[in-house]
């Protein structure tokens, strides 16, 4: 299975989200083909902050208690960068590989970690290798759909800078 092909399985799943009124959020874990763990953003629904799609999809994958080298085999797609609390779950996790859809301007995490002081010979972390700009304009149409049917605020202005920046 390809790189479209999965992102577009995770873009199904932001889909649903949209339909509960939440931002288009969503991750799913990867095992080769295999989904292992999926979630999206659920915010509004929770009442909660810290319920970002990617955090829940590790947090699932981590009850399936693989290996470390074989975490490092799993993938993570999302249909937006991830942020620092996502990344470095991602991090903690040993995640392998992450595929994103859409960039975030404002508190993604790639904008805002300097790499070239990072080293991966940590032995609590790995850091997993990151590639972006998949499904863009299927994201990107999720994102202004969400956007025109909440009122003006903080919510509608990040989904605003999301479909701008990318």
């Amino acid at each position: 299975m390809y790189e479209v092909e999965k992102m577009n399985i995770t873009i199904d799943l932001a889909e649903q989200a949209l339909v509960k009124g939440e931002m288009p959020i969503s991750a799913c874990v990867f095992l080769g083909d295999q989904v292992v763990a999926k979630a999206h953003t659920s915010e509004k629904s929770d009442g909660r902050l810290l319920v970002h799609a990617e955090l829940k999809a590790l947090l699932e994958a981590d009850i399936l208690k693989y290996s470390v080298k074989d975490r490092k085999k799993l993938q993570l797609y999302t249909t937006l960068e991830p942020c620092l609390m996502c990344y470095g779950a991602a991090l903690s996790f040993y995640l392998g590989e992450i595929y994103y859809s859409l960039k975030a301007p404002e508190d993604g995490a790639l904008n805002l970690i300097n790499f070239e002081n990072f080293s991966s010979n940590y032995l609590q972390f790995q850091k997993p290798s990151v590639s972006g700009g998949y499904c863009i304009e299927r994201s990107k149409a999720l994102f202004t759909k969400y956007m025109n049917t909440i009122p003006d605020g903080y919510l509608r202005g990040f989904a605003s800078q999301v479909t701008k920046s990318n």
